[in-house]
């Protein structure tokens, strides 16, 4: 019997404890590769990429997790990003759902099972934007095949 892969999350943070605890709730329901800063995630997110979810610190030295998450977002648009912080404004977190950078901002300490279902979400978030994208390319195909024939 073959064994069924688990979802991927990239975690991303400067803080070693922290994505020591994210690994350690998340391992058990999902491959969990790590990245202490934004450029390190962005290569990483290049290298061995795709992942169902990202799950990013909002502040970290040399690119914030908005900033980091907005690249995120060009390089794999339907990767699921969540923004994860102890020290960002209400208004940062609106302002960053509301232009499409993250899927859910979470706050700092997360409960292991908030973030569970989060992710829960996102991997049916992840699921649906895959199924759009296999929709608009067979539109495409299929808009095509019937300019050819005509």
């Amino acid at each position: 019997m073959l064994a069924v892969a688990q979802p991927r999350v990239l975690c991303v943070d400067d803080e070693p404890l922290v994505l020591d605890a994210l690994a350690t709730i998340l391992r058990r329901q999902f491959e969990v590769v790590s990245a202490r800063s934004g450029p390190e995630a962005l290569e990483i997110l290049r290298q061995q990429g795709p992942f169902v979810a990202i799950v990013s610190d909002y502040r970290m030295p040399h690119m914030d997790g908005v900033e980091f998450l907005g690249h995120a977002r060009e390089l794999a648009p339907e990767t699921v990003r969540i923004l994860l912080s102890g020290r960002a404004s209400l208004q940062g977190a609106l302002l960053t759902i509301n232009h499409g950078v993250a899927f859910r901002f979470l706050t700092k300490p997360c409960a292991p099972h908030l973030l569970l279902r989060v992710l829960d979400d996102a991997k049916e978030q992840a699921r649906l934007l895959g199924a759009d994208r296999r929709l608009r390319e067979r539109n495409v195909a299929d808009l095509a095949g019937h300019v050819a024939r005509a």
